[in-house]
């Protein structure tokens, strides 16, 4: 193996060492934090602020009859 691809696959290899060594740790307790939110039952759905939005109206009223030619 030339050192060109050492010098290429040795960070490689340290880069997805240290992701897997993060996923690891971080999915460890990740049980407990996801079923925190879900103990007190699950989030009421929000509340319109201003109501329905209402139905859109047309710009220039509506359109006029085509006339005849």
């Amino acid at each position: 193996m030339s050192r060109r691809h050492v010098v290429l696959l040795l960070p490689g290899l340290i880069l997805v060492a240290a992701m897997g060594l993060k996923t690891a740790v971080t999915n460890h307790n990740s049980n407990l934090i996801a079923a925190a939110p879900v103990m007190n039952g699950p989030d009421p759905a929000p509340k319109p602020w201003n109501g329905p939005d209402p139905a859109p109206k047309p710009w220039n009223g509506p359109d006029p009859a085509p006339k005849p030619w």
